[in-house]
Formats: structure tokens, C-alpha cells, sequence
């Protein structure tokens, strides 16, 4: 049931062992899941430090019954602030900026749900959180 974590002298669930070693698309995790909380930290921080290196932003899309809402991230200068963009279909896109830890933590946050949020279709939903070219972004 537990698995040594050699790096960490940490014992881990198998399952969140196996969950690491399926193949997935690179840096795309689909909500909900079955990945347990110290991946998902690992996943947003590579995220993160891909978005600080590279001109690439992460989207996250969710799926309720009034449509499909977006919400992007794209690192500022060093990566310190980020250009958060909102789109609701009924409101259209918003933007703010926003320091990395707001970043990590809304990450975080969303891609550890568990239980039905506010459309109560959780059984239908598929969220799903990906890094995408900025030109892309923009462009949506």
C-alpha cells in the first residue's frame, strides 16, 4: 500500500506512485483526477518555471451550464507577476496581474477538486488545464 520515497525518506500511496508513471499529454491534467496533492504541487511548480522560461501561458477551461469559462496565466518580465485572463461568455475577457504565488495557489486550488462545484453536472465535467503558446492565447 506504501512505496519508500528514496529522494525524501517519505512513504507515498502506491496510487499516487501509479498515477505518475501513466503517460499524459506534457503538462495537460484533466479535472477531476486521481492525482494526489504532492503531484499536482509538482505539476503547477514545472508549470510554473516553464511559463517563467518560455513564451507559453497555461489555460484552464471549465465547463459549467452557462458555457465554456476560461482563465489564463501569462508570466510578466521574470516571472514574478503574471497577466491573469478571465473570460466568462456572458461577461467577455477581463485581465489583471498577479504575483506567482496567487498563480501556484488558483493552480493548485482548482486542480485538486473533489466534490461538485457550482453546476452540480461534476459526473459530466471535464476541466482541463494545459500550457499553450502565448500567441495562441492571445488570439482566443
Amino acid at each position: 500500500m506504501y512505496t519508500d520515497d528514496e529522494r525524501r525518506g517519505r512513504r507515498r500511496p502506491d496510487t499516487e506512485l501509479e498515477t505518475e508513471r501513466r503517460p499524459r499529454t506534457p503538462l495537460q491534467l484533466h479535472v477531476p483526477n486521481d492525482v494526489g496533492g504532492f503531484a499536482i504541487r509538482r505539476f503547477v511548480e514545472g508549470i510554473i518555471s516553464t511559463l517563467k522560461r518560455s513564451p507559453v501561458g497555461v489555460e484552464y477551461t471549465s465547463t459549467t451550464l452557462l458555457g465554456v469559462k476560461q482563465t489564463q496565466y501569462i508570466a510578466q518580465g521574470d516571472g514574478a507577476v503574471f497577466q491573469k485572463r478571465l473570460y466568462d461568455p456572458r461577461l467577455g475577457w477581463r485581465e489583471t496581474s498577479v504575483r506567482q504565488l496567487t498563480v501556484q495557489d488558483d493552480l493548485v486550488a482548482r486542480l485538486t477538486l473533489d466534490r461538485p462545484t457550482e453546476d452540480g453536472q461534476w459526473a459530466r465535467r471535464r476541466d482541463v488545464c494545459r500550457v499553450r503558446p502565448v500567441d495562441v492565447l492571445r488570439n482566443r
